[in-house]
């Protein structure tokens, strides 16, 4: 009986700073195409620790039994927590990913890294192009892959998309719009499976991945930069005389520990505080305590485990140990902290 063997084709592994390292933050989901795609290049695909692992049947010489050229795979990526926005970099800066776009890895430049991630809007084969322009009239064209002019129309006042006739074939289309400035192009694709997805993981076969001896696979990474933020305690000390309350401090005890820059904290009175800032009234409806802001000098990134040794100080004497910090459910990193003397 002849005997099956597979061997290493493509890793991709998810890496996020909030986790320090290799995660399984992200879901991958197979499209029947894809499925179809693995089947043709007698693949299979499995998901282990958090990581994606492309295998193919080889023969006893180790070469794969099929010809892989053209080979092109594409998976769609989620999140797998609602708290993935929160403990992650924005991917496309502070207006964040366009309305009704996903965002896609692929190895197009580099056949052996992914790229940045790419904002594109996946369509089903009935297109129906709605632009990110709001000015009118607004001239909308259609290009195929091979930047060939498809279709063109004008959207004047109260025309909000554009709905063409007919079934659009699979792949990588281009919608410019022109306005009374200059042109603006985007990516569509039409490929009715993934329509909806957050992500889409777009990887191609090139030679090299065969090359790795032992055969390793290509490996690729999906990388994510923790989100970070300006730590802030609000200490609002109710029956503390002046002196006492000046003696407080937030104080970084675990830097060194931790082999890692100080955390230093500035002393903010209220009537320094900012838009930014929760107001005195809120923190004090009564006005009877005092209140000071100790705020972070620099952004501290978001961690799975925080930095250790935050610690609340008076007169050289810990009051908290371990400050609160923001995990992955927090939308900010201000916290209040309530004293009092008897």
């Amino acid at each position: 009986m002849a005997r099956i063997a597979f061997r290493p084709l493509w890793t991709v592994s998810v890496q996020h700073g909030f986790f320090g390292g290799s995660c399984d933050a992200l879901s991958f989901t197979v499209p029947p195409a894809t499925e179809r795609a693995l089947a043709g290049a007698h693949a299979v695909l499995r998901v282990l620790n958090g990581a994606l692992h492309v295998l193919v049947e080889v023969d006893e010489a180790h070469v794969p039994v099929s010809d892989l050229s053209g080979l092109r795979l594409l998976i769609a990526l989620k999140p797998r927590e609602a708290t993935f926005d929160l403990i992650t970099t924005p991917l496309f800066g502070s207006s964040g990913l366009p309305r009704g776009d996903a965002a896609v890895w692929d190895n197009t430049a580099n056949p052996n890294a992914l790229g940045s991630p790419r904002a594109v809007r996946i369509s089903g084969e009935q297109l129906r192009i709605e632009p990110r322009a709001a000015e009118r009239p607004l001239t909308l064209r259609l290009f195929n892959a091979a930047n060939t002019l498809q279709a063109q129309t004008v959207l004047n006042i109260g025309d909000e998309a554009w709905t063409l006739p007919g079934l659009y074939t699979r792949g990588e289309w281009r919608v410019e719009e022109q306005g009374a400035g200059p042109a603006v192009s985007w990516a569509l694709w039409v490929e009715p499976e993934l329509v909806n997805a957050w992500g889409v993981l777009a990887l191609g076969f090139d030679a090299g991945h065969l090359l790795a001896n032992p055969p390793a696979g290509q490996a690729f990474s999906l990388s994510f930069t923790a989100r970070s933020d300006t730590l802030r305690y609000y200490v609002v000390a109710s029956r503390f005389g002046l002196a006492e309350f000046n003696s407080l401090s937030v104080q970084d005890t675990g830097f060194a520990a931790e082999a890692r820059p100080a955390i230093v904290f500035n002393r903010v009175a209220p009537a320094n505080f900012n838009a930014s800032h929760l107001a005195p009234a809120l923190l004090d409806p009564g006005g009877s305590a005092r209140i000071a802001l100790f705020e972070a000098q620099a952004t501290v990134a978001r961690r799975a485990r925080g930095p250790a040794g935050l610690e609340l100080h008076r007169n050289g004497d810990v009051l908290i140990g371990n400050l609160p910090q923001p995990g992955a459910e927090r939308h900010d990193a201000q916290f209040v902290v309530h004293l009092s003397l008897s």
